[in-house]
């Protein structure tokens, strides 16, 4: 049976009871009234399969995702333009799993299947290596690891699965530039280290981000003050 809570205030029956979302409808505040931003929708796994923009009077994004065996397999994104009635492919990506490495390797192509990047990466307990060679400039259908600018970041997990630290190269740069995160009860911290604008931003966690988090709902949250949001279970 099919159930659907409208998050207002009161949202602990949402998680206490485990339920299986089927989409989250997220409403943004815009000057006196909430107006639709984001549908997002999961299948019965919990993967998120569809993600699509709304407010945007020329397009809205649309990012649809295939799973087998409760991995990508395969991610495309169109811009939507209502009046046409059509979506036109901008990216697509394709993802191979190693069982060996344990390595997920994905590949993003262009509309015109020319490769964007190839990214790499690898989860251990508490550290992910991510490696990417990227022809962000210039795309090509003929990929040659010469031709590719490489990134490597490494980032470090706490027992949460939160980061806690950050490590990013590239050829270009002698030194990484470095994030740092740290976590109190109700916010956190983004400390930016070895950038021409080295920063600390503040941000607040809400309660249901916590209980989202906690739950591994791939969806953010934010707060009651400017946005509202319309669930659906299975």
């Amino acid at each position: 049976m099919r159930k659907t809570i409208i998050i207002v205030t009161i949202f602990g029956l949402l998680f206490s009871c485990s339920p299986k979302i089927k989409s989250i409808l997220e409403y943004q505040k815009k000057g006196n009234e909430f107006v639709l931003r984001k549908t997002t929708e999961f299948d019965k796994n919990g993967n998120k399969v569809l993600s699509k923009g709304a407010g945007n009077a020329r397009s809205n994004r649309i990012t649809k995702t295939e799973y087998e065996n409760n991995r990508r397999i395969l991610e495309e994104s169109c811009d939507y333009f209502k009046q046409q009635d059509t979506c036109v492919i901008r990216s697509f990506s394709k993802f191979e799993f190693d069982k060996n490495t344990g390595i997920e390797k994905e590949t993003r192509f262009e509309s015109d299947s020319s490769v964007r990047f190839i990214r790499e990466i690898k989860k251990l307990k508490k550290i992910r290596i991510t490696k990417v060679h990227s022809w962000e400039m210039f795309p090509t259908k003929n990929p040659k690891e010469e031709n590719a600018m490489i990134l490597i970041d490494t980032t470090y997990l706490d027992n949460k699965g939160r980061k806690i630290k950050s490590l990013h190269y590239n050829a270009k740069r002698e030194n990484p530039w470095i994030e740092i995160f740290k976590y109190s009860k109700n916010e956190y911290t983004e400390q930016t280290i070895g950038t021409s604008r080295d920063t600390i931003l503040t941000f607040k966690i809400s309660d249901l981000q916590k209980m989202a988090e906690k739950k591994k709902i791939d969806f953010k949250f934010y707060s009651f003050d400017n946005y509202k949001y319309e669930i659906e279970n299975y």
